[in-house]
């Protein structure tokens, strides 16, 4: 299967009126529904590169906020900044105390915009600082009398300070809750967490291991930055998904990678490649990444001699694969990616200057020179950009290899 299942657990969170407000994530092996012994901060760099980048976030949670446990690790090192401030809330895990170093990361994710969350919370002298830098507190009421949750409830109580009531198994525990003053409601009396399946594109880690270097590099040019997104054509797509996951209130719409990464910005790129090292996909080229890459060059040798645009060929005939790679309609693929109107006309229907040089490039696929009547190219060019564009693919992928 060229696209690997993935799965992520939602459980949804509620207000008073029982209206959906959030969901938490949660990770889900494919192998099996049981926890693992991967590190903390691996489990969250998995089900934050599924939830953004395999599956979506508009598809996963709509409208709605996404709640995604942290570990120390990822909050002190600054890696929760891969997540779009606009659609998250960071949910500290309770094995988090509120040492200097966390107490300072938290304190610099609020001002970057970020909701914060304690998870499981249970006061005491340890943990108090952290209530100074909370938008939301999660108490477990599971086994807990009425006295208990009123109890809890008004030891963290204060203005501007949401309390979620976690593991709500019955509708008598709900009731007191919501006597006490809880704002938000999560567990089984509610909900189950339900499954939400997705693909993952083939992602070589050597590629992303290079691009991470060269991203650290301050001497390294933009259109270096551009091959080596391009490279990958999993890469490339994830990266169209994270840039309509973080931009949250602007609709412009991107014509080419180039303007996609430029959208993004260098720091937030780094970080999103930073995160699918972690998550550690490792999955080699296949045969259709080389068909995927050798369109694109050819797309974008076609559009550089008789339309002086290589970028947006280019991209047309990178992602003239993607429903390949995930097995999905295009026109839906299509829905959820911001891409501009040519483009996508271009790849729903072949149409315009970017259509034409993707049927020229499976034209060169099938040997069929007949698709030169009334091309603007003769048979001489195609062929000389069809030459160029199989060795550069071929030494792409050997650069790549010897990383």
């Amino acid at each position: 299967m060229l696209a690997d299942q993935v799965l992520v657990a939602r459980q949804p969170i509620s207000d008073r009126k029982g209206l959906l407000v959030a969901y938490e994530l949660l990770f889900r092996s494919a192998r099996g529904q049981g926890p693992t012994t991967e590190a903390p901060e691996v489990l969250t760099a998995i089900v934050a590169v599924q939830a953004i980048l395999d599956i979506g976030l508009d598809e996963l949670v709509g409208s709605v906020p996404a709640w995604i446990n942290l570990p120390r690790t990822t909050l002190v090192s600054g890696q929760f900044n891969f997540l779009p401030r606009e659609r998250v809330v960071l949910e500290v895990l309770e094995q988090v105390e509120a040492d200097t170093e966390v107490v300072r990361a938290l304190r610099t994710a609020r001002k970057e915009g970020y909701r914060i969350a304690l998870d499981d919370f249970v006061l005491n002298e340890r943990t108090r600082p952290l209530l100074e830098v909370a938008d939301y507190v999660k108490l477990d009421v599971l086994d807990r009398n009425p006295a208990e949750i009123r109890a809890a409830f008004e030891a963290v109580a204060r203005p501007g300070l949401q309390v979620l009531a976690e593991k709500v198994e019955t509708r008598a525990v709900r009731d007191v809750a919501m006597e006490v003053g809880y704002h938000l409601f999560q567990g089984y009396h509610f909900a189950r967490p339900d499954i939400v399946p997705g693909r993952r594109m083939p992602t070589d880690r050597n590629a992303l291991l290079r691009l991470l270097a060269e991203l650290h590099d301050p001497a390294t040019p933009l259109d270096r930055i551009e091959e080596l997104v391009a490279a990958d054509v999993g890469l490339g797509v994830r990266l169209l998904r994270y840039v309509n996951a973080v931009s949250v209130g602007v609709r412009g719409r991107f014509d080419s990678l180039r303007h996609a990464i430029v959208m993004l910005g260098l720091d937030r790129l780094r970080e999103c490649v930073s995160m699918l090292v972690l998550a550690g996909l490792e999955e080699k080229p296949s045969q259709l990444v080389t068909m995927a890459l050798v369109r694109a060059r050819l797309c974008e040798q076609l559009g550089l001699r008789f339309a002086g645009d290589a970028h947006r060929h280019f991209s047309g005939g990178l992602l003239s694969l993607i429903d390949a790679f995930l097995d999905q309609p295009l026109d839906e693929i299509l829905t959820r990616m911001p891409l501009a109107d040519e483009l996508s006309r271009a790849l729903l229907y072949r149409e315009g200057p970017i259509g034409r040089s993707i049927e020229a490039a499976e034209a060169c696929e099938r040997a069929d020179w007949g698709f030169l009547n009334g091309a603007p190219w003769d048979a001489n060019t195609l062929r000389t950009c069809y030459v160029d564009a199989l060795r550069w693919t071929g030494r792409v992928q050997s650069s790549l290899a010897e990383a």
